[in-house]
């Protein structure tokens, strides 16, 4: 049976993200980097930068609850397949710069959350799709979406080194 993580400070847990990151990457080599694996045949590469625009994209449902506490927030333009990682270029793309804004950004945005005691409780509308039904959710759920979405991604990686390591 599988068990969800058990996030005790999704801020904290959040903020250690783009660690996370580096840490499942590290000592491979550009090519290596290029390995593919899990369902979505995607990329160590493609993963890691997914991640870091996932969590820029999250960031921006952030700042948007803390600024108009339960507006509407369009991300239904965001479709990240393997058309979309050619695109943007995330199948070549370098992943260190892409850690380090993650980084920066994730220290920007905590420092925003802390400032505000009721940060946590801010909401934003979102719809998954154009025509989509809008739910409501909380910085803190966003927060703890992300955590559990790098877990998974973090997991793939972690089983496509180990399946070109043997």
């Amino acid at each position: 049976m599988k068990t969800a993580k058990t996030i005790d400070d999704p801020l904290v847990e959040w903020k250690r993200i783009p660690t996370m990151i580096g840490k499942s990457i590290r000592g491979l080599t550009e090519s290596e980097l290029d390995l593919k694996g899990g369902s979505d045949g995607w990329t160590i590469r493609e993963n890691v930068h997914h991640l870091v625009e996932a969590n820029l994209v999250a960031a921006n449902m952030i700042v948007a609850a803390l600024a108009t506490d339960g507006d509407y927030f369009d991300w239904t333009w965001v479709n990240p397949n393997k058309s979309w990682m050619r695109r943007v270029g995330y199948d070549s793309a370098v992943t260190e710069p892409a850690i380090k804004l993650l980084r920066a950004l994730s220290q920007h945005i905590s420092g925003l959350i802390g400032k505000n005691p009721r940060a946590f409780s801010r909401t934003v509308q979102l719809s998954d799709a154009p025509s989509g039904p809008r739910y409501v959710m909380t910085v803190e759920g966003i927060l703890r979406q992300e955590v559990e979405h790098a877990d998974e991604h973090l997991k793939v990686i972690q089983a496509i080194r180990k399946r070109h390591s043997r």
